[in-house]
């Protein structure tokens, strides 16, 4: 009796009983699990810093736009190869240039297209030119994401501008409408877009007395924006797939109008006409670890990062009153 009560004294004291290897059965049983957990949370941290990195590297590229002129972009010229690269010398803003490489980076010396065969979307090697906005915007989100790169086979940069102005402003249907999307040859996506940015009054002439008809084009681009590489592809099911942007015209025109906003009107009304850039990095993150059990099935080819900016153009105002 007496040796049964002092055992249970020295269990509720916490003083040894005589039985060994209890705390080496219950690490064993338990350390596996913290070890998954401790990975998976390393994996989280470092899904989490890329993505905060390339939020920061597509906000920057839309401030940087945001200083540029869009609109001596030459139409056409963002479906040419040599549009598509940043093999410039380290010259400012808008110095002219002449080569035959395809570099990410200055000096590379890729003279090579790296990027997907693009001919089916109506793209050529074309010529070398000035920087400008387009490719000055996307190779300022290449040289501002290290230490992450840039794989020509699965990322993309899209850069779209939006000109907007306000309709009936200061009547109860006053509303923001689009009234141009460029690049003007890349900006809209069949099945998905229901017109031409530029046919603002949506009925298919693009030949208003306000509207830029030289602009205007009726048949599908299947491109929405200026892209890097054109690796973003989206299927509407139309007879090809559509390249870059994943924000169709109406999508940017209904964030535009504040719907089902309770204060609407009066938002409506401090709006003015202006431009915007939109700036679009798709990434392919891929885990730090590559651990088996956090590698399978789709895991395995990584998970894409899509961020994205807006930032108002001056440059683009519409020259449009009403």
């Amino acid at each position: 009796m007496r040796g049964r009560l002092r055992r249970l004294l020295a269990v509720l004291d916490g003083t040894p009983t005589g039985t060994r290897g209890q705390s080496l059965v219950e690490l064993t049983l338990t350390l596996p699990i913290l070890l998954v957990m401790l990975m998976g949370l390393t994996e989280i941290g470092w899904y989490a810093n890329n993505y905060l990195t390339l939020l920061d590297v597509v906000r920057e590229a839309g401030r940087f736009g945001a200083t540029l002129d869009p609109t001596g972009w030459a139409d056409g010229e963002e479906r040419s190869y040599h549009r598509m690269d940043c093999d410039y010398p380290a010259e400012p803003y808008g110095v002219a240039y002449s080569t035959t490489h395809f570099d990410k980076l200055p000096g590379e010396g890729q003279e090579t297209w790296p990027g997907p065969d693009l001919s089916l979307w109506g793209y050529s090697p074309g010529s070398e030119g000035l920087l400008g906005f387009y490719d000055g915007v996307a190779c300022s989100v290449i040289g501002n994401m290290q230490p992450l790169d840039f794989n020509d086979d699965t990322d993309d940069i899209v850069v779209s501008v939006f000109q907007f102005v306000v309709l009936n402003r200061g009547l109860p249907n006053a509303q923001v409408r689009i009234v141009g999307r460029l690049p003007a040859r890349a900006n809209e996506c069949e099945n998905d877009d229901e017109y031409d940015p530029f046919d603002w009054n949506h009925d298919g002439s693009g030949s208003g007395i306000d509207e830029d008809s030289a602009r205007f084009d009726s048949s599908w681009d299947n491109v929405r924006g200026y892209v890097f590489r054109g690796n973003h592809r989206m299927s509407f099911g139309a007879p090809m797939d559509c390249l870059g942007s994943a924000f169709s015209t109406a999508r940017v025109e209904e964030m535009l109008d504040f719907n089902s906003h309770p204060d609407r009107a009066r938002k409506i009304d401090e709006v003015a006409n202006f431009g915007l850039v939109l700036v679009e990095v798709f990434w392919r993150h891929h885990q730090l670890l590559a651990l088996p059990w956090f590698n399978l099935g789709p895991l395995a080819d990584g998970q894409m990062i899509h961020v994205w900016a807006f930032f108002p153009v001056s440059a683009a105002e519409p020259d449009l009153d009403y």
